[in-house]
């Protein structure tokens, strides 16, 4: 297994982990590891809102910088080495994430407009119009693109 793909996927659980804290910090409902985790977005103060979203990055840095460090002593050198494969690949999965990130991004304001237009349809909704419901989607896409390319990554480097 190459050195980018064992990156890829210690990634890939790092970033699964930042989602699950992304969730508990927002919604609630079932008790999982003695965090609250569901479908109902629990409002909260821009203040709270804040914390949250610096604590998300400090976290993604600290956790990329320990991976990144881990296998670069496992490997005995301070770079992880990445041929034209690597650089082509890390291409398509920067470029999958782009589209995902897209998309989701279009759905979020197709759903805002909908919603304003047609506003009594009994479809699940989310609640757009508080800072807390924007905040959690944004922050949901952002982590769910960089999980869509280490995603992404895994399948390139399992097809090449």
């Amino acid at each position: 297994m190459p050195q980018a793909e064992r990156y890829a996927w210690m990634s890939l659980i790092a970033w699964a982990a930042i989602l699950f804290f992304l969730l508990t910090r927002f919604t609630a409902g079932v008790e999982v590891l003695g965090q609250s985790l569901g479908l109902t977005i629990v409002e909260q103060s821009a203040g709270r809102l804040l914390w949250t979203y610096v604590s998300l990055a400090v976290i993604a840095i600290i956790a990329e910088s320990v991976i990144a460090g881990v296998l670069a002593v496992h490997a005995g050198n301070a770079d992880i080495e990445k041929d034209e494969r690597d650089l082509a690949i890390e291409a398509r999965a920067n470029l999958a994430s782009y589209w995902f990130t897209a998309a989701a991004l279009n759905v979020i304001v197709i759903q805002v407009l909908a919603n304003a237009a047609y506003g009594g349809h009994t479809l699940p909704q989310l609640n757009l119009t508080s800072l807390t419901g924007v905040a959690f989607a944004l922050l949901l896409v952002l982590t769910l693109g960089e999980i869509v390319k280490r995603i992404a990554l895994i399948w390139n480097y399992r097809a090449a």
